[in-house]
């Protein structure tokens, strides 16, 4: 639960979605979290990229909380609830934050941070439509370890990518 203060709930709310990133890259996944508060700072839905792991392309993180979250208020709309991120929204799942009625949605890396770390989807925004968000309040939360669940998910790429060619995987 986090239930404090609007500052303290998403300085709080950024560190969950930041462990729950960093568990998923440990566990083989992608560096993308995504967690929903209500407006009494309770999790209802957490999220995780498990696109390969379900063989489902839209098994965004923001997607899987949003359908979590919905299943347990049992409400398609999740108005007046705040979405937090660990890498900023692709197009898709901007739309169905919209779809959602999640008015609120705070990235903790951005998507040129994602992209700098190997994790380039900049492509998807050339379907947004910009005109849908006006309403969309968007914030970026300043966090020390943001960039951690990309940093390691990168090395876990390379390691991957050594052990499928055979060479060799440095200690380092």
């Amino acid at each position: 639960m986090c239930n404090h203060t609007t500052e303290e709930l998403l300085i709080e709310c950024g560190e969950n979605v930041i462990d729950l990133a960093i568990g998923n890259v440990k566990a083989g996944g992608l560096p993308f979290a995504a967690i929903i508060v209500n407006q009494k700072g309770e999790i209802i839905g957490k999220g995780v990229n498990q696109v390969a792991k379900l063989l489902d392309c839209t098994a965004h993180a923001e997607i899987q909380a949003i359908r979590e979250a919905s299943r347990n208020v049992e409400n398609s709309s999740l108005k007046g609830t705040t979405l937090i991120a660990s890498g900023e929204p692709c197009a898709l799942c901007y739309m169905a934050i919209r779809m959602a009625k999640i008015m609120r949605v705070v990235i903790v890396s951005d998507r040129y941070e994602a992209e700098k770390h190997g994790f380039d989807y900049l492509w998807t925004y050339n379907y947004r439509n910009a005109a849908l968000f006006h309403e969309l309040e968007l914030l970026t939360l300043d966090n020390d370890r943001k960039l951690l669940p990309f940093q390691l998910a990168k090395i876990n790429l390379s390691v991957s990518a050594q052990l499928s060619t055979g060479l060799p995987v440095s200690n380092r």
